[in-house]
Order: structure tokens, then C-alpha cells, then sequence
């Protein structure tokens, strides 16, 4: 098994099954030296990031053929286009080397077709072809920005986004070249240097955080001593972030529903130094925790439409059927347990309003104890951050 062959088969894996592209790939590549799996993960994305414009291509030269050929042909042409210093009669070979494994007959189709495939990509008006985006979603992006800043939005969506590091201000920690500071969030640097982040991981000086999430805890504010409960905790980052902005004092309450995440929580939490908080396998929609609570986080599961670059097979998932249901259910939960005067912070990485102010707007039309104190859409095209939805909501005290 090689790099090629790995994602080859993470590809065959996600069109027959519609499995996650992650998992498969891990699965694809395991045993793989780190060089090697990298170059898997990188053909895997690339194909899929440009599946339209690659299938606009191939399509003018194949009128029909079987679909491991197709992703044969898809792995070639990513190569050809996007991947520098792969001549083509390298990438050709290594194509026919894998169809003469998996489908022998069509040899002859793949060195002709990879033989004769232009060398820059085609060219079109057309965003969802051109950005391989699904078309209902372009056209919800195109009532929600301003016509200038669609193509750099879409262009974002397949963009290579940057590593951002949250200090662990539990433990020591210098800056050093490699680290910027960012400036979207506090105590957060982008990662220059690939090298550093081994060790500040294995250390427990910083963890991998999108400047987004950060500001999902900094609207929550959990200060020193005070009882937080992070409603959908896994795989734990926030729950991290919020127990130092506490000092690793007070009580922090970890729940999520699936136990084979809860394990993740728990060794994030051993090597960051963390002992304030409780991991719990809790249903957040129905669990009622021992409160009141100063804050409670509900990052709820949603459509991830916020993190296409960093997920690009969501793209080809169901919309959002279920979603505003389920996320209004653990909002409406999650909310009793604050105490008087306590913050209710909701948050999402999808930017569909359905998602996102519509479930806010249905909470608060039956819950009038809560008011708005800040609610924000962050764009990736704009600052460099995941996309994310944050409301932050305060419970008026009691008199």
C-alpha cells in the first residue's frame, strides 16, 4: 500500500458507502510512513475540493467508464493540475500501475485519457462547478453575502487554512519563531512552523484551536471559581480553553453523548494539566446536571458548512434535515440549568441562518428570560477563522 493506492481506496470507500472522508482515510492509511499518509490525505482532499471542474474535464474524454477508473482518472488529473513538480508521465504511470490492479482492461482508457487531459484546469462561469460546491448552497450563500464577496468566499471553502495554536496559560509558555500571535483572539498564534507542533501537543502547552472557537469561550466568560457546563463537549477543545480562562479553579461539567469521544476529552485534559472538570456521557438534550451553572456552552452538532476546507466531503452530505430540530431541543435543555443572571452561550461551525438565528429566534420566542448580549457570523473569507455562528445570552436575575 502506497500513498496513491491509500487514497484510492479512502475514495472508493466514501462514493460506495458515503462514509466520512476522514475516518476512511485514516483507515486507508494506516501503517503508512507520516510522508506517505500525508501525500494520501493531500490527493484525497485535493480530488474532492475539485471534483467539479476534475469531472468537467474528464467527461469531454470519457463517455463511460467504471467509477474506480473514474477516481483513478480523478487522482491523475489532481496531480497534473494542482500538485507542482509531478511530471505527467510520472502521474500516467503511477495511474495505470493502479488500474492495472483494480480494473486491468482499462489500461489502455487511462494512459489515453491522462495522455491527452489539457494542462490547466477548464475554465467557467459557473462557482458550484467551478468551486465544486453543491448549487442549492451557492445559491443560500448568494442571498446571505454582497456579490463582491462571493467568489472570495467560495474560494475559501477549498483554501489550505492555517494551524492555530491556543496557549495553555496553565503552563509555561515562550514565544518563539514559527508562532505569530493572532489577532482575531487572545492567547491564540497561528503555526508558522510545522515542526513546533509535536511538541507543544505532546507538552500540553497548547492545544490546536481555530481562533473561532476561542471566541465561542470568550463570549461564555468562565472566570476563576465560577460552575460551567459545556453541554456538547468533544473532542474537547473548548472545554480546554474554558478551564483556563478560569485558572483550572472552580467546576467545569464535560458532557457529549458519544462515549468513544469521551476518551479524547479525558487525555486533552491529563496532558493540558487540567483537573477542574467532570467528564460525562450525557445526552444534552434531556440530562439535567446538577446546577444552576454561571455559564453553559452549547456548541450543538450541526451541518459543518462552516468548515468546508477543513471537511471537504461535507459538501456532498444531506443538508440540514433534522438539524434545527435536534439544536433547538439542546438549546431549550441546556438553558435551564443556567442560574439567575447566568450566560447561555449558543454557537455552531455551519453558516445557514436555519441553523444558526432561526433556532435563536425560536428559543427566545418561548423562553423570555433570556436577552441577546452579542450574536456574530464569522466568514472565512474575511478573517481567516472557521465559519462560525456565536450568540452569547444572558438569564435576567431575578429581583
Amino acid at each position: 500500500m502506497d500513498a496513491r493506492e491509500a487514497a484510492l481506496k479512502a475514495l472508493t470507500a466514501r462514493r460506495r458507502s458515503g462514509a466520512r472522508l476522514e475516518p476512511a482515510l485514516a483507515k486507508a492509511a494506516e501503517g503508512l510512513p507520516a510522508r506517505d499518509a500525508a501525500l494520501a490525505a493531500r490527493l484525497c482532499y485535493g480530488v474532492t475540493q475539485n471534483f467539479g471542474l476534475i469531472d468537467l474535464a474528464l467527461k469531454r474524454l470519457v463517455k463511460k467508464t467504471q467509477p474506480q477508473v473514474m477516481d483513478i482518472l480523478r487522482l491523475g488529473a489532481y496531480q497534473l493540475w494542482y500538485l507542482d513538480r509531478v511530471p505527467r508521465y510520472a502521474l500516467t504511470d503511477e495511474a495505470v500501475r493502479l488500474c492495472k490492479k483494480t480494473a486491468p482492461h482499462a489500461a489502455g482508457l487511462v494512459n489515453a485519457v491522462l495522455q491527452n487531459l489539457p494542462d490547466t484546469p477548464p475554465e467557467t462561469d459557473d462557482p458550484a462547478v467551478r468551486h465544486s460546491l453543491p448549487r442549492w448552497f451557492c445559491e443560500r450563500i448568494g442571498g446571505l453575502l454582497p456579490p463582491e464577496e462571493l467568489e472570495p468566499f467560495f474560494a475559501s471553502c477549498n483554501a489550505v487554512p492555517p494551524v492555530y495554536i491556543q496557549r495553555n496559560t496553565l503552563r509555561p509558555f515562550a514565544e518563539r519563531p514559527g508562532l505569530t500571535p493572532c489577532g482575531s483572539a487572545p492567547e491564540c498564534y497561528r503555526l508558522d512552523d510545522p515542526a513546533l507542533l509535536d511538541g507543544l501537543l505532546r507538552d500540553g502547552r497548547g492545544i490546536v484551536a481555530d481562533p473561532a472557537a476561542k471566541l465561542a469561550v470568550t463570549a461564555l466568560d468562565p472566570g476563576p471559581g465560577e460552575k460551567v457546563w459545556d453541554a456538547c463537549a468533544a473532542p474537547g477543545g473548548k472545554t480546554l480553553m474554558a478551564a483556563f480562562s478560569m485558572g483550572n479553579s472552580g467546576h467545569i461539567l464535560a458532557t457529549d453523548k458519544s462515549a468513544e469521544k469521551l476518551p479524547l476529552i479525558r487525555d486533552a485534559l491529563a496532558r493540558c494539566a487540567v483537573t477542574n472538570t467532570e467528564v460525562r456521557r450525557a445526552d444534552a438534550s434531556s440530562f439535567v446536571p446538577d446546577g444552576p451553572f454561571n455559564a453553559v456552552l452549547c456548541d450543538v452538532p450541526c451541518s459543518g458548512f462552516g468548515v468546508l476546507r477543513k471537511k471537504p466531503d461535507i459538501r456532498y452530505r444531506n443538508q440540514t434535515e433534522g438539524l434545527p430540530a435536534l439544536q433547538l431541543s439542546i438549546l431549550r435543555n441546556a438553558a435551564r440549568a443556567a442560574g439567575s443572571g447566568g450566560r447561555l452561550v449558543y454557537c455552531t461551525c455551519t453558516l445557514l441562518p436555519e441553523e444558526n438565528e432561526d433556532v435563536v429566534r425560536k428559543f427566545l420566542e418561548n423562553d423570555n428570560t433570556f436577552a441577546i448580549e452579542g450574536m456574530e457570523t464569522l466568514w472565512p473569507h474575511r478573517r481567516d477563522t472557521d465559519g462560525f455562528f456565536i450568540c452569547g445570552m444572558r438569564k435576567k436575575s431575578r429581583p
